[in-house]
């Protein structure tokens, strides 16, 4: 294995030197690769292309690892002509930080190559304790009997948030409910973007990025968050981009035209959730 490591200047800092974090992702690396083989909770995905999970070390902050696996040559060199998903991972993460937006920050890039080509890739970077992915956290406070007006108050601030995050002119490929960390404390809620090397820099997120962003919450929301609240998601993130109007229902019935009779899937704690309905059907005027 031909290993190379990149280090984040920003997370220096939380280790001591530079030297110290270079040793501490090869070792991090090691657990990693110990984790997958044991099997056990700290294994958070383990896929044909990807595998994630968290290292925790004496007298160290834990950490979370993102591996990219070897896909096949043809796959690998698109890394020839573009940035490869654990650069762009790499990359973005400290991106977002710098645009003001919370995110683990990246730590360390590791790489296996040969003759140019990345095989795998290894992003360490921060944990976040105590987070739950988007569509989760739904289902959790859903379950405690969670209060309207708690429910309407969490989707306003998740309106803003994507609202803040277009205005920046940040747009997400997959902008699913999974994609995005809830993370709760002291009475506040804030929002974490995930897989960050989806997530895209521009001058300004047009329309159809918008909808097709907006459609992606939709499907993948699970389908106990009601027709309201959709509607007040919608209207908030509108509001708070300064679209008015016309352009209000004209986005809203867009956003209803792309997700029409397809079915919602989310992530649920047992796995995959699939639930069958027709929002137009439901709510074919959206009130904004």
């Amino acid at each position: 294995m031909n290993l190379s490591i990149s280090l984040n200047p920003e997370a220096v800092r939380l280790i001591g030197s530079e030297e110290e974090l270079r040793q501490f992702a090869r070792d991090v690396f090691d657990e990693h690769r110990r984790i997958l083989s044991a099997g056990g909770d700290a294994v958070k995905k383990n896929s044909l292309e990807t595998a994630v999970t968290v290292v925790e070390l004496p007298d160290r902050p834990p950490v979370c690892v993102k591996e990219f696996r070897w896909r096949g040559a043809l796959h690998a060199a698109k890394g020839l002509f573009r940035a490869t998903q654990g650069l762009r991972t790499f990359r973005n993460g400290e991106l977002l930080i710098r645009a003001g937006f919370l995110a683990a920050r990246p730590m360390a890039l590791m790489r296996d190559t040969t003759f140019g080509l990345v095989k795998s890739e290894w992003v360490i970077m921060e944990f976040i304790p105590h987070g739950l992915e988007l569509d989760r956290y739904i289902l959790k406070r859903i379950s405690e009997n969670w209060e309207p007006e708690e429910q309407r108050s969490m989707v306003r601030l998740f309106g803003r948030y994507l609202a803040r995050l277009h205005s920046a002119g940040i747009a997400h490929a997959d902008l699913k409910t999974c994609n995005i960390l809830v993370k709760e404390d002291a009475d506040r809620i804030r929002f974490f973007l995930l897989d960050y090397d989806d997530v895209r820099f521009q001058r300004s997120v047009s329309w159809k990025q918008r909808a097709k962003n907006l459609t992606q919450i939709f499907l993948s929301s699970p389908l106990s968050l009601g027709p309201a609240q959709r509607s007040r998601l919608l209207g908030e993130y509108t509001f708070h981009c300064g679209i008015g109007g016309k352009d209000r229902r004209k986005l809203a019935k867009k956003v209803l035209k792309m997700v029409g009779n397809r079915d919602i899937l989310y992530v649920g704690f047992q796995g995959d959730v699939r639930e069958r309905t027709c929002w137009q059907a439901n709510n074919p005027e959206p009130r904004l």
